[in-house]
């Protein structure tokens, strides 16, 4: 039996240098670390979000309980008695919260129900009518319509305030209180 050389040699595969050279493995680990970097920012900006979607929810209630507490302490108390501003600090555990009542008068526009000037043509023979009269009442009803909403409406604001970073951050939460029981009064 003839032994060659060529059938003792190796296979092909096992004795080629197979094997990845620096250039592929250095491309193959950029693209691995640039993965890992998106995954990473993705997962901080979650953080970020869910961080702050809690803050939110924190200063949320914490307006929402300020208003009730307005709201009782004002309640059966003519406009007068109630302080206009009014400032102060949550206990702990959110001592890092401030919050600030106001009450501000509504002003309403003058209404203007009068129909134009003092006279107007009738139906279908052109005479001419005066209707100052009736003018100057809808106007004086609704002066005397528009003060009363001015005297018997206020709007009532509470403003949570608290720092982030160097900035100051606030959100507010506004009501309107109608004094029902408030003196319909017939001056000019």
């Amino acid at each position: 039996m003839k032994c060659t050389l060529n059938a003792l040699r190796m296979p092909s595969l096992l004795r080629s240098n197979s094997g990845f050279t620096l250039l592929e493995t250095m491309i193959a680990m950029t693209i691995m670390l640039m993965a890992f970097a998106s995954i990473l920012m993705v997962e901080s900006s979650s953080v970020r979000t869910s961080a702050k979607a809690k803050q939110m929810n924190v200063v949320a209630m914490l307006a929402r309980n300020e208003m009730v507490k307005f709201e009782n302490d004002f309640e059966g108390k003519p406009f007068a008695e109630v302080k206009k501003d009014e400032t102060g600090q949550f206990k702990p555990p959110f001592q890092d919260y401030t919050w600030v009542h106001t009450v501000r008068e509504m002003k309403f526009p003058a209404m203007n129900m009068s129909g134009g000037g003092g006279t107007a043509k009738s139906g279908t023979s052109g005479d001419k009518v005066d209707t100052g009269g009736t003018d100057q009442i809808a106007e004086l009803l609704t002066k005397l319509i528009t003060q009363y909403f001015s005297d018997a409406i206020r709007e009532a604001t509470v403003t949570i305030k608290w720092k982030r970073g160097a900035s100051e951050q606030s959100f507010s939460v506004s009501t309107y209180w109608v004094d029902l029981n408030h003196e319909f009064k017939f001056t000019e």
